[in-house]
């Protein structure tokens, strides 16, 4: 009779880490091999030896390490099982892989079935309007979309019970990231330019079981008042 072994996530992480990097060692030529494909390079003038001292190696093991455990964590669908998780995953993204990437989660325990009664955005910011065309509101989910006819700013605000199979896009080659706070949470704040070169805000965080966007090319503290009046 065969014997269930049952071994933690991070464990079996680490084991896939450590076999993907030992497999990326074995495919590295060795000394010898090192000599017969490269020229001897004794000869180069002192100031060829001397730039190629100063030039700057880039962590090339490093980004395929991160690549590796991205894949890893991808494949056996373990995507943020806490906020705690989906936040290291996302800071580990954001920083080593500069591409856009699309995360699908799963929820540890019991979702929430709907937002609590009146949860909505409470502050606008003066000469701003809702949109109630572009507007939809759920028991689970709402969009509010604003804009300024004086300034020609938008802005909209969306809020969603966590589910699984909930899915969240980040762009790292428009757009760099930061690790703010939004009242007792930590947010992701994501700043890129318009076609105009005005900064564009995004500002994401979790709380309570529900993920808040807030997104547009308003001041950025209009975007945190707006999002600390989430309630």
């Amino acid at each position: 009779m065969s014997e269930r072994t049952d071994i933690s996530f991070d464990a079996a992480l680490m084991m896939a880490l450590r076999a993907d990097a030992q497999r990326e060692l074995d495919s590295l030529p060795t000394p010898k091999q090192f000599e017969e494909i490269y020229p001897d390079t004794s000869q180069w003038d002192e100031r060829m030896t001397e730039a190629l001292k100063k030039k700057k190696h880039h962590p090339v093991l490093k980004r395929v390490l991160i690549a590796a455990l991205t894949l890893v964590m991808l494949t056996v669908g373990a995507l943020a099982v806490s906020a705690d998780f989906r936040r290291a995953v996302y800071t580990m993204i954001q920083k080593f892989l500069p591409i856009e990437m699309q995360l699908t989660y799963q929820v540890d325990g019991e979702p929430l079935e709907w937002l609590p009664d009146g949860y909505s955005d409470h502050y606008v910011p003066n000469g701003f309007e809702m949109d109630d065309v572009q507007k939809f509101e759920r028991a689970e989910n709402f969009l509010h979309v604003y804009s300024s006819k004086e300034t020609e700013e938008s802005y909209t605000v969306r809020c969603s019970i966590i589910q699984p199979g909930q899915q969240s896009l980040f762009d790292n080659e428009h757009t760099v990231y930061e690790t703010v706070k939004v009242g007792e949470a930590d947010g992701v704040l994501g700043t890129s330019t318009d076609e105009h070169g005005k900064n564009v805000y995004t500002l994401s965080w979790e709380h309570r079981g529900i993920t808040h966007t807030v997104m547009g090319n308003i001041p950025y503290d209009e975007i945190m008042k707006i999002a600390e009046g989430i309630r």
